[in-house]
């Protein structure tokens, strides 16, 4: 994510004589107004107001008032545990979070620096709050506020999971500014409405500095992201990495946002030459793409992160740096990664580089073609767009399983929140060409490259780039492709393209401009053929759906043209439907001890059978094998370790219900061994684990559990 268009700086010159710390902070205040970092009179003041060093006094002057984090505070292993943040990273934030006098404000994570940079945005009329769950450095801050004349500042030590009865004004704070890396947000019930909320946010392992305004009971984001790093939250609100290691290899793989898969049958896949999959999107060496994992974190599922042992003798090629954990896919035994490779320098020297990925193991071909697909779409539909939009939610009760959003792409479920992230949608760009005999200009588009509808006759056009409007692109599109200007080139359709289920692809804003030149005499520089075609033509012709449904509403309807982009009419083409059936897949556990069986007692507000006994089970996730989904549902429901070496199909049950569009494949999966022994993790979904003899059954059960356990052990028997 980008920063927004500078904004012009902000400088407040001195007007006494400075000693040498003053003179510092003049100094620190003038390098970040020039850089956009100050935006207002307010924060400049303050920055040139507050004594930085006075809250630093293990470092030399001229450290506390470098552009740089300092530590305060480290952990017995010498993780930094408190610090004072980046001078230019305290500035976004404060002006983010737009602070005015007289607020009631609640910093979470203190150290007394910047609770006295609000104290003086808030003035003598205003209160500001600060915690820290950490004695010794709510101590510090107590200490060093009271020297620096702002003793007025409230410091709290506390969990600020929980925040003590008594510190939430009426109404509501003003604004919260979240000093400590946070995996959830759970004060939206301290925020005034329309209050401001402004914190470095975990998503999927990658973290940004965000600014939230509290409207309807929500938060929203509108402001650019700022790619950041803080010290973690502490205490009931710490985040887990739920990492994995794939065992004698030192690759880890972490799913914060997500559902660990397993990772035991990767060794294998990383012991071979990957596939390498291009997807002809590059990058400068000096260019931000922050917004590209954010992207593929909510649209891929099974999205992780992976690092390495940076000692290891692991087969990652390109292994990612330590600070930041690779982009990555787990499908079953195989997984692929994001990675760059150099192409050249670049124009600024620094290198270009083409985003490619790297699969491994007997599907890595797959898994990363699906990736790289994904970069493609982020390349041709949100990379041009300045940042997504973030909405957070409180959960339903909060209970994460309460909502069916936790399924939905760029949705992450957290502890107290359910947050989506809105991808604004860049338009690429296509000009229908007529000549006066009524004909359309056609493209055909090369089959051997990785492009858009490859192989087909289709409009001329392409991509949006960065900051470029649909205009212009479209002006340079044809410059690129044929060389020519199209004078009178106006807008035209919106032509939208769903998948098979409605779900949204692409979209293309279609310029409608006139050309009488002969296709022969027209120089193609990108592309096989261009042709002068009539509507009655195309049939016989492999064209792209999309180019056929804007000849089809250019030739029927002839809609006004030259309208403003938001009242443009819009074209929509559906994917075609693949009319295969398909099933869903689920995977039983069939646990047998002493001529018992394991089950399990349904919640009586669960929304399948509830109160009713049935096997350890789940759904198999998207890419999932039947057998990993088995394995990750035993250890979800139960604790109990089963390698899938262990597995063995037993039973196979096809069921079509009563009422349910869908099939349901049902497998039935007896272990040889297992470890551990069975307790109940997920309670909100079982309330007891019992084992049940095979001829006293517990009622009620689950009808199609009873048919299977019978037929399993029917069949036994009579062996």
């Amino acid at each position: 994510m980008t920063r927004s268009p500078e904004r012009p700086a902000v400088t407040t010159s001195p007007t006494t004589a400075l000693d040498e710390p003053g003179a510092l902070r003049y100094q620190l205040a003038d390098q970040l107004a020039e850089s956009g970092h100050i935006r207002t009179p307010a924060v400049g003041k303050a920055l040139r107001a507050v004594p930085r060093h006075a809250f630093a006094p293990e470092v030399p002057i001229q450290k506390a008032y470098a552009n740089d984090t300092v530590a305060t505070r480290h952990s017995d292993d010498g993780s930094v545990t408190s610090s004072l943040s980046a001078p230019w990273l305290q500035a976004d934030m404060l002006e983010a979070a737009r602070i005015r006098p007289g607020h009631r404000v609640l910093e979470i994570g203190s150290g007394g620096y910047n609770a006295a940079l609000i104290a003086e945005l808030i003035g003598a009329t205003g209160h500001v709050t600060t915690l820290d769950i950490d004695l010794a450095v709510t101590d510090r801050a107590t200490r060093f506020l009271a020297q620096t004349g702002y003793d007025r500042v409230q410091v709290v030590a506390a969990d600020a999971e929980h925040l003590p009865a008594g510190i939430v004004p009426q109404g509501g704070f003003d604004a919260i500014m979240v000093t400590v890396e946070t995996w959830d947000l759970p004060w939206l019930d301290a925020l005034a409405d329309g209050g401001r909320l402004v914190a470095p946010l975990r998503l999927h392992g990658y973290h940004w500095a965000i600014g939230f305004t509290k409207r309807d009971g929500a938060l929203h984001s509108d402001e650019p992201l700022i790619v950041c790093g803080f010290v973690a939250m502490q205490g009931d609100g710490a985040w887990n990495e739920r990492r994995r290691t794939v065992p004698g290899t030192g690759v880890h793989l972490s799913w914060e946002d997500g559902t660990p898969l397993p990772v035991d049958e990767l060794a294998p896949a990383l012991t071979r030459e990957p596939t390498v999959v291009h997807t002809h999107v590059t990058v400068g060496g000096q260019e931000p793409f922050d917004a590209l994992p954010l992207y593929l974190a909510g649209a891929l599922p099974g999205f992780c992160r992976l690092s390495v042992d940076p000692d290891g003798d692991n087969g990652v090629l390109n292994p990612p740096p330590k600070h930041w954990p690779g982009a990555a896919i787990v499908r079953g035994a195989s997984l692929a990664r994001l990675a760059t490779d150099r192409i050249g320098d670049g124009d600024d020297g620094k290198g270009l580089y083409e985003f490619v990925v790297q699969g491994y193991g007997p599907h890595g071909h797959l898994a990363a073609q699906e990736m790289a697909d994904q970069v493609r779409h982020w390349q041709r539909n949100h990379r041009a767009a300045l940042c997504p939009r973030i909405t957070v939610h409180p959960l339903a009760g909060g209970d994460p399983t309460s909502t069916a959003a936790a399924d939905a792409r760029h949705v992450f479920v957290k502890k107290h929140t359910r947050i989506s992230v809105d991808w604004p949608v860049i338009p690429g760009t296509a000009a229908l060409l007529t000549d006066d005999d009524g004909r359309y200009l056609l493209h055909l588009r090369s089959a051997n490259k990785p492009i858009w509808r490859p192989g087909q006759w289709a409009l001329l056009g392409g991509n949006t780039e960065k900051g470029e409007s649909c205009e212009a692109a479209i002006a340079r599109e044809l410059d690129e492709e044929i060389g020519l200007a199209i004078p009178d080139l106006t807008s035209f359709v919106t032509l939208d393209t769903l998948d098979a289920s409605g779900l949204f692809m692409n979209r293309v804003r279609v310029y409608h401009g006139t050309l009488n030149t002969p296709a022969h005499e027209i120089n193609l520089r990108e592309g096989i053929q261009l042709r002068w075609t009539r509507i009655e033509e195309i049939d016989e012709m492999t064209m792209d759906p999309g180019a056929v449904a804007v000849l089809h509403a250019h030739h029927n309807t002839r809609q006004p043209e030259g309208r403003q982009d938001a009242e443009l009419p819009v074209v929509e083409v559906r994917e075609p439907r693949d009319q295969r059936s398909r099933s869903i897949v689920g995977a039983h556990l069939v646990l047998i001890r002493d001529g018992a069986i394991l089950l399990g007692k349904r919640h009586p507000n669960s929304a399948f059978a509830p109160s009713t006994w049935h096997l350890p089970a789940g759904h198999r996730e998207d890419l999932e094998s039947a057998i990993a989904c088995m394995v990750r549902e035993t250890e979800e429901e139960t604790g109990l370790r089963i390698p899938q070496a262990d597995l063995s199909l037993v039973h196979v049950l096809d069921l079509l219900a009563p009422g349910s569009p869908t099939p349901r494949m049902q497998l039935f999966f007896a272990p040889s061994r297992w470890v551990g022994e069975p307790v109940v993790r997920e309670p909100k979904c079982c309330t007891e684990w019992r084992w049940w003899q095979l001829d006293d059954l517990p009622e009620p059960i689950v009808e199609y559990t009873r048919v299977a356990v019978q037929a399993i052990f029917s069949v036994k028997s009579s062996v």
